[in-house]
């Protein structure tokens, strides 16, 4: 997969996601054993648990004013996408913007870090 082809499902992924469809996403964009590292540094390994935490943590969210994307780059076979939160989570205000940084492999999401 070459930058601009990533470039496409970057938007791909991005849309899906604002819309609420993360776990297609998932299915669609990440690697079936892909490693994710969340703000708090904690890696988790594959689909099956990332999918489980993805649900957990949003089954808690409230409150939503705001949820977007507000930039995207592809280098090569890396993604940033910056992402604005301001919600609620288990009733406690969560506001960031952090940086998700992608490395893709053969059309598939492979590593997944994020940083504020």
């Amino acid at each position: 997969m070459n930058s601009n082809q990533i470039s496409i499902a970057v938007d791909d992924l991005i849309a899906l996601t604002l819309e609420g469809k993360w776990e297609l996403a998932f299915n669609k964009y990440y690697h079936q054993n892909f490693e994710k590292t969340d703000l708090d540094g904690v890696t988790v390994k594959g689909m099956e648990q990332n999918t489980l935490n993805g649900r957990a943590f949003s089954s808690k969210i409230s409150n939503v004013r705001d949820f977007s994307c507000v930039g995207r780059l592809v280098k090569g076979n890396r993604s940033f996408l910056v992402w604005s939160f301001d919600f609620d989570v288990a009733g406690s205000p969560f506001k960031v913007v952090e940086v998700a940084i992608q490395d893709w492999d053969e059309g598939k999401i492979v590593t997944e870090r994020f940083y504020s």
